[in-house]
């Protein structure tokens, strides 16, 4: 009769998984996971359900998240909860959320927020949000700081939008842009377009090109029989300015990180 593995085999099982799953190998990561999943292994269980939802494989994923749960593991709850809120199953991602939030997880605080806001209860996800937001969630200062900016609470809403971006949330900077911008802080909001396009978010770099696009294009004036003037109205008219040279720089480097309106523009131009 074959030994079980010891902890000491479970563990490398699961590190060989992650570095395979780090390396863009799924596969061969999937074979390690259930390897140590099928040993009663509680992390690879975890890891295994999570990678399976990832995939599409939504119903295999919930069964292995499960077994995790039912072990005890407070992770596979709150991954249950996400892959139910992901199918539209609000009830059955409540039940697997709530008992985590109500521990204080921040992800699952922040979540209980986003079943709140797809209910159509605006105070509600206000509350699940502050509650994430002082537990430290950085992806709840995005949301509430939207939501606050929304109904004109500007300073708190930077505020807590700075913080987001100083937390690893760079997708946070594209929201200081476009609310400085909408605010008419021309300059404040491209410092912080160019801050999150630096940073490689998508949602940035699209709108800092827009914005290139529709400003620093250089006003004409003069007689069109002036080939200086001449020069500058074929650029204009071409594309070829820097500025709008700038912009389609940052729209195909967004459009390659699979940004969906960055691809669209691009195929209009």
């Amino acid at each position: 009769m074959t030994e079980p593995p010891s902890e000491a085999e479970l563990l490398a099982m699961q590190r060989r998984a992650e570095a395979l799953w780090d390396a863009g190998d799924a596969a061969g990561a999937e074979h390690w996971l259930r390897r140590a999943a099928t040993a009663d292994s509680v992390p690879a269980m975890e890891m295994l359900g999570a990678l399976l939802g990832a995939d599409g494989r939504i119903g295999e994923g919930i069964r292995w998240l499960e077994k995790a749960a039912a072990c005890g593991s407070e992770p596979a709850r709150v991954q249950l909860g996400l892959l139910h809120l992901e199918r539209g199953n609000l009830d059955g991602a409540e039940r697997w959320l709530r008992p985590a939030a109500e521990n204080g997880l921040p992800e699952a605080l922040c979540n209980m927020g986003v079943l709140a806001n797809r209910r159509g209860d605006d105070a509600g996800a206000e509350r699940w949000y502050e509650r994430a937001v002082h537990a430290g969630s950085p992806t709840a200062m995005r949301s509430l700081g939207l939501h606050l900016a929304r109904r004109g609470e500007f300073d708190r809403a930077i505020a807590l939008l700075i913080e987001a971006a100083r937390r690893g949330r760079i997708d946070a900077m594209a929201v200081l842009g476009a609310l400085h911008l909408d605010r008419g802080e021309r300059v404040e909001g491209e410092r912080w377009l160019r801050k999150g396009a630096d940073a490689g978010d998508p949602d940035s770099m699209f709108h800092l090109a827009l914005l290139l696009r529709a400003a620093n294009t250089p006003y004409l004036a003069g007689d069109f029989a002036d080939p200086e003037v001449l020069r500058t109205a074929a650029e204009i008219a071409t594309g070829r300015t820097q500025a709008q040279q700038e912009a389609r720089q940052w729209l195909e480097r967004a459009a390659a990180l699979g940004h969906p309106q960055s691809l669209r523009l691009l195929h209009d131009l």
